[in-house]
């Protein structure tokens, strides 16, 4: 199933998504970014991995099977697309997947759900060789964006 990303999006650039940077790890690049989101984790994790909903923060178009070994695909409005599998499925409390751009190096990302009070804090941590060219280059700066979509999808589920 692939569905895109309507065009209601949040007036939030992503500085504001109360997201953190964080620091690599010595075998290779890391980047790990979190935001605190108004929601159970079990309604998170619905905008995590439903394709109407992931097409809403992820990317343009995604098509996921959340289950390990399931394909996840993501095209973008500049023509870019990611491919990779899904490695880790927890149900409300982790999905992992390893995914490439066409030419790139393979990057691993984690979203790792933590229930804080009545809220969800998630965590995205997505590593690559240090040699890498792939998605993680970027990673630092282009989770910001998502992330805030993604409070706007943690919306539509509790909606």
């Amino acid at each position: 199933m692939t569905l895109t990303r309507s065009e209601r999006e949040p007036a939030d650039d992503g500085r504001r998504a109360g997201a953190t940077g964080g620091s690599g790890s010595s075998a290779g690049s890391a980047v790990r970014r979190s935001v605190e989101l108004d929601a159970a984790p079990a309604e998170v994790w619905d905008a995590l991995t439903e394709d109407a909903l992931l097409g809403e923060w992820l990317a343009d178009e995604v098509e996921l099977e959340a289950e390990p070994g399931g394909e996840i695909v993501c095209r973008y409005a500049d023509g870019e697309e990611r491919r990779g599998e899904v490695e880790l499925v927890e149900e409300a409390e982790r999905l992992a997947w390893t995914w490439r751009r066409e030419g790139g190096e393979p990057s691993r990302v984690e979203l790792v759900l933590d229930a804080v009070a009545e809220r969800t804090r998630l965590t995205i941590i997505e590593t690559a060789p240090l040699r890498a060219t792939g998605p993680l280059l970027l990673a630092g700066s282009t989770w910001g964006p998502p992330l805030a979509r993604l409070r706007f999808a943690v919306r539509l589920v509790l909606a």
